[in-house]
């Protein structure tokens, strides 16, 4: 978190420990601290997607699956639900809870999802889909605005793309994690658009559902929001070029590499490559060494060598995989100073491997 950030929890730390459903004077302080702080995220969050969504849509919870989990089971006349194949486990995991038919929708060669049609439903309003606004491993966009304008409510997983790029809100429910920009880990938005009809399924004092709140991490993910996005439109825009130098400059340098993924219509700041003949560990491992921290594997699995179930969907190379996500300070001279040292790096693991 910048030093702003982590000051605004540490000062909502000594102001707003009390439980804010009480209500003697700490408490209601607590109150005021969580109510501020969800009516500047539903702010934020509305500036950022175009649509008019107020503090009370705005919901906490403690993590993805868990916000899941409550998005589903709050979607009111909605006995169905589907996702992508290439959803993140959390999502697919609590809304399977919520939902143990899941319908699962396929995926083509680029990570968009194949749209169903009217037809396979029957009605589209009974049917909720969860997807990504963008893959957060490949970084393909999902095309939002045609899946709710063929009658389907969503449930938007938006990590990674707040603010980077557009995401349609309509009749649908927003998730998203505030440490994607900036926030505190431990807190994840739920954004409700009223069209979506959902109903909180558990008390939520505050907002914050099935528990006592986090004041002090709301109100540090609201002053995060307020710092990073008037900047992050500007900084896509660059990062997005400089994944471009990137995918460029490794076609270049290194031979036997395919990409994964849309080139175009995606996250601004993701490159999701699989380099052959080398191991996705050995890559990470080597390349932390010199300075440079990436991933391989699944992007929500902690362990490198689970092969990408995302790579797997679409039909790509799971081998020998390295995710790159690039930070806001990055800049052209550390992208060229980083495609150096994979060349090196590579080089060395090609050689050991006796090739």
């Amino acid at each position: 978190m910048a030093g702003a950030v982590a000051a605004a929890y540490t000062r909502a730390s000594e102001l707003a420990w009390a439980d804010p459903a009480r209500l003697h004077h700490h408490g209601r302080q607590s109150a005021l601290f969580l109510d501020t702080a969800r009516a500047s995220l539903a702010a934020g969050i509305a500036a950022a997607t175009g649509s008019s969504i107020g503090a009370e849509q705005v919901f906490f919870a403690p993590n993805m699956r868990l916000a899941s989990l409550w998005a589903a089971q709050g979607f009111l006349g909605a006995p169905r639900f589907a996702a992508s194949a290439i959803e993140t486990l959390a999502l697919i995991d609590g809304v399977s809870e919520a939902a143990p038919t899941l319908q699962i929708l396929p995926v083509d060669e680029r990570g968009a999802v194949i749209h169903p049609q009217r037809d396979d439903f029957g009605d589209p309003d009974s049917v909720v889909l969860a997807i990504q606004a963008a893959n957060v491993e490949i970084g393909t966009r999902q095309d939002l605005k045609a899946l709710s304008a063929a009658g389907f409510r969503l449930l938007v997983d938006a990590s990674q793309s707040l603010g980077r790029i557009p995401v349609s809100t309509d009749r649908s429910v927003l998730l998203v994690a505030t440490s994607d920009w900036g926030g505190p880990a431990g807190v994840v938005v739920i954004a409700v658009q009223a069209a979506a009809r959902w109903s909180c399924p558990l008390p939520a004092v505050g907002g914050w559902i099935g528990g006592r709140a986090d004041v002090p991490a709301v109100v540090a993910a609201a002053t995060a929001l307020e710092l990073t996005l008037p900047e992050l439109q500007t900084q896509s825009a660059r990062q997005f070029a400089l994944i471009d130098r990137l995918r460029v400059s490794i076609r270049a340098a290194i031979p036997d590499v395919a990409f994964a993924g849309d080139e175009q219509d995606r996250l601004p700041h993701i490159l999701n490559c699989s380099i052959l003949y080398v191991s996705g560990e050995s890559l990470v491992i080597e390349l932390d060494r010199r300075g440079y921290l990436v991933a391989s594997g699944s992007a929500c699995v902690a362990d490198s060598d689970r092969a990408s179930h995302v790579l797997a969907a679409i039909g790509g190379f799971t081998g020998g995989n390295l995710r790159i996500s690039l930070p806001p300070d990055c800049s052209e001279d550390t992208i060229d100073s980083f495609v150096d040292t994979l060349v090196e790096v590579v080089a060395q693991l090609r050689q050991g491997a006796g090739l």
